[in-house]
């Protein structure tokens, strides 16, 4: 399940963690987002900030259910 980080006023993906091994840091917290874009989406402009808990969605990925005769 990749983990994604997405400004919450425009929806643009800043980050998004695939699988171990994708990079040497693994998977960046809030902070490191962040500071990488200088504290502003880079489509929109709007302030960065750390996600409450409230605003932390986790979905699970649905897996297909193969039928047998």
């Amino acid at each position: 399940m990749p983990v994604r980080y997405v400004c919450k006023n425009c929806g643009y993906e800043l980050y998004r963690f695939e699988k171990v091994g994708q990079d040497f840091y693994g998977v960046r917290t809030p902070s490191e987002i962040k500071s990488i874009y200088g504290g502003k989406c880079p489509k929109c402009g709007h302030p960065l900030g750390v996600p409450s808990l409230s605003e932390i969605k986790i979905a699970l990925r649905k897996k297909a259910i193969l039928a047998t005769s």
